[in-house]
């Protein structure tokens, strides 16, 4: 079983991305290529790999605990990949959870491939799993967290005078902006964190 990949993103497709490990490329399935950055940079990407008869699929994570969300919805019946990517890319799994425990079968049944039966089934059988999944709140959630680079753009607004809070929230900004097909350097994603668009 592939645990992680740690290696560089070189190309992104619709909704998967292609990791470099080493020389060997990598197809992973992933919820939003958008959080994800080509770059130089080696990332950590969380895997599961999912076998069904003939085929056998690889899906990334950035963080453990997301894969392990995917891993129980597909305990849910009815549940499969597809559908478990497609409520990953529609809301962040704490959303997620708090619409089972709440039971909001109008916000459950709006996502792709979920319908109303559907949603009181996932309901009905994850209510209880799910009060014990912890999830918490980091900032940069929705961005490689193991990209350096990220981290050296914040700390470089620290240190002119910005904010933690602020400087977080510039380079996340930045991040999105910058989110293209070629590799994104530090010197480009401080210069427009600072950008007043930003």
């Amino acid at each position: 079983m592939i645990s992680f990949l740690d290696g560089t993103i070189e190309s992104k497709g619709i909704n998967s991305i292609v990791v470099n490990v080493n020389g060997i490329g990598y197809l992973v399935h992933v919820s939003s290529v958008e959080k994800y950055v080509i770059t130089q940079n080696k990332q950590k990407i969380f895997t599961y790999l999912y076998i069904r008869e003939d085929r056998a699929v690889l899906y990334g994570f950035l963080k453990s605990n997301e894969r392990d969300f995917f891993k129980m919805l597909l305990d849910a019946p009815g549940i499969g990949p597809k559908v478990a990517l497609s409520i990953l890319a529609h809301m962040e799994p704490k959303e997620f959870q708090q619409a089972i425990l709440e039971e909001d079968l109008n916000l459950i049944s709006s996502i792709s491939g979920i319908g109303n039966k559907l949603a009181k089934k996932i309901i009905l059988e994850l209510k209880e799993k799910i009060k014990g999944f912890k999830l918490t709140d980091t900032f940069l959630e929705d961005i490689p967290e193991r990209q350096s680079f990220v981290y050296d753009g914040i700390e470089a607004l620290k240190a002119l005078g910005y904010p933690e809070k602020e400087a977080k929230k510039r380079i996340t900004s930045a991040l999105k902006k910058l989110n293209k097909s070629k590799p994104v350097e530090l010197e480009e994603l401080i210069k427009n964190a600072l950008s007043k668009d930003t």
